[in-house]
């Protein structure tokens, strides 16, 4: 079960947040609904460890494996409901669940600052609060060590095509070393 830390008190007791669960979950058509149940009671245990919380609601989108992923419907009215007024704090499992991309993770929590009121969010599995004057942080070192990955791998793909460029290592000049080198081997033995 998820438990929240501490940093969730940090707002006033007698003030009630009105918080949206939001989930994103990758299923298969034969997923038992008690996966899905199990994520319900651990929100609803979240409510329970905080009485300073109002629920409006938990705000799911399925994408069915196999299926072209679509549109996203449950965080289309959750981005609607916050444009109303009428959610203070969405709290959300991991930052994947919002989005799998850094920047466009970035640009979410970013509009839903900017939103009047703003809205904050709260990622459990992180421990990213961005009711905290320094949320950027976590998201600027992951984004760094993404663009650092990126920076990686584009060095490993450019060595690779140097390496297989033509005339240099083809596949089957390779084969022909290694069987080369596998004879001088076997000789060598007798």
């Amino acid at each position: 079960m998820i438990t929240p830390k501490k940093s969730l008190n940090t707002q006033a007791k007698e003030q009630i947040t009105r918080v949206a669960f939001y989930d994103r979950n990758r299923v298969t058509r034969d997923t038992p609904l008690s996966a899905i149940e199990l994520q319900n009671s651990s929100f609803r245990q979240l409510l329970k460890d905080h009485p300073e919380w109002s629920s409006v609601g938990i705000y799911r989108d399925l994408d069915i494996i196999g299926e072209l992923p679509g549109a996203r419907p449950e965080y289309d009215r959750l981005v609607s409901d916050c444009q109303k007024g009428l959610i203070d704090l969405i709290v959300v499992k991991n930052v994947s669940k919002l989005s799998g991309n850094m920047l466009d993770l970035v640009e979410k929590v970013s509009s839903f600052h900017s939103m009047q009121p703003a809205v904050n969010l709260y990622f459990l599995h992180e421990d990213i609060d961005t009711r905290k004057s320094n949320y950027l942080s976590p998201f600027e070192y992951m984004y760094n060590l993404m663009k650092e990955s990126e920076e990686k791998s584009i060095i490993a793909k450019k060595s690779i095509n140097t390496r297989y460029s033509p005339g240099k290592y083809s596949s089957t000049a390779l084969k022909k070393k290694f069987k080369m080198q596998r004879k001088r081997k076997t000789r060598g033995r007798k």
